[in-house]
């Protein structure tokens, strides 16, 4: 008769099949944490403030300090990624990779007020079409260049062009104490405000944002937000008086200076406070805060008057302008994500830890199959060995 396999027998190899399945699915898990780890967080690292995670920080294109970033006051993220950084004080951009790689520089040709020139590009927005909008202060301007750079109109302001955001068609350009609206084509549609401290004042810098007709501002001296719709109604304030604000009350997590604001993936305001060293989360609706994260200093993941925030959708991260340490820090904050299952995989997708994905497959196959040879072995019947 032929041999058998023997329950001793059954059990080793059953054994051994089971130490190899876990085995393998450590090692699989192990895989796709790697490749959910942010793009230039070091295995091991740490880098997190009330779960706010750091991806990278940049500082330049070069070792010299003319190479340097210099108290970087305004940042956008283009549709392809790329990181935009206003440097104010040399009159040009910073333009970085979503990997962090440096892609070149914005400059006007000559500085001053001419057709197509700068002098002080303080603030930035990146509409979808890759459309650059530049807030000049100094020139008195929004000047708009399309993707590949190129001149395309200008929108000449009041006073002072402080803060600049493109949406739903038109764009919203923060003067002194007053918004101006223009359409696309550098038509001017409408202006409220006054400078003030009263409800519906404005004594704002640059935090300008706007989504469904209301228009959000981050009223910075007058340390509140305030909302209001397209006619220049207020909505809502937080705090509803400037003049009622005191030391005391925003040493107990109100305002201190709100000098940006920006929109998650779920729609909320997330808002960078430069003299609380903070990013915090706000209800769009009320103003109510929500969250906080960050602290001061100049580690990685830490911030020293942060100026301006954008949000990358696709990649589920902040960009900050983290001025006073000459840097945009990337970061990580947690629930923002309106769709985190397409996040997840663009992570995994444009991990540089991409390349374990096929053997981390192939060790899922091996898995499937050691675990469909167990079934079947334990399904087939066992007989000891038969006397011939």
């Amino acid at each position: 008769m032929a041999e058998r396999t023997t329950p001793n027998q059954t059990r080793w190899v059953l054994s051994i099949v089971i130490v190899l399945l876990v085995a393998l699915l450590g090692t699989l898990i192990a895989l796709f944490v790697n490749l959910l780890r942010p793009v230039g967080l070091p295995a091991g690292a740490s880098a997190t403030v009330d779960d706010m995670q750091w991806v990278r920080s940049l500082y330049g294109f070069g070792p010299s300090a003319a190479e340097q970033l210099l108290a970087p006051s305004s940042v956008a993220v283009a549709p392809n990624g790329d990181i935009y950084a206003t440097d104010p004080t040399r009159g040009r951009l910073m333009i970085f990779s979503a990997d962090g790689a440096p892609k070149g520089i914005l400059v006007s040709a000559t500085l001053g007020v001419g057709q197509g020139q700068f002098i002080r590009p303080e603030s930035i927005d990146i509409a979808r079409n890759g459309d650059i909008f530049i807030a000049d202060s100094r020139a008195k301007k929004v000047i708009v260049f399309n993707s590949a750079k190129e001149y395309v109109r200008e929108y000449p302001v009041d006073q002072m062009a402080r803060g600049v955001y493109q949406s739903d068609g038109k764009v919203y350009v923060l003067d002194v104490g007053k918004v101006i609206v223009f359409d696309l084509q550098g038509r001017r549609l409408s202006s409220f405000g006054t400078r003030g401290k009263l409800p519906g004042d404005i004594d704002a810098y640059q935090g300008i944002a706007a989504r469904k007709g209301t228009i959000y501002i981050a009223d910075s001296y007058n340390k509140r937000l305030q909302a209001f719709d397209e006619s220049g109604t207020l909505l809502w304030a937080n705090p509803q008086d400037a003049r009622t604000v005191s030391a005391t009350a925003t040493a107990n997590g109100a305002w201190d200076l709100p000098q940006d604001l920006t929109f998650n993936g779920r729609g909320q305001l997330v808002v960078a406070d430069a003299f609380t060293f903070e990013l915090v989360v706000v209800d769009p609706k009320t103003g109510e805060r929500l969250d906080t994260f960050g602290e001061f200093g100049r580690n990685d993941g830490e911030f020293f008057y942060p100026t301006s925030v954008a949000y990358d959708e696709f990649r589920d991260w902040f960009v900050v302008a983290d001025t006073q340490n000459n840097r945009v820090q990337v970061v990580r904050l947690p629930g923002s994500s309106a769709q985190p299952v397409r996040t997840s995989v663009w992570r995994i997708v444009s991990s540089p830890y991409r390349y374990l994905l096929p053997p981390a497959c192939v060790l899922l196959l091996v898995i499937l199959f050691a675990a469909w040879s167990a079934w079947r072995m334990l399904r087939s019947p066992v007989d000891s060995l038969e006397p011939e």
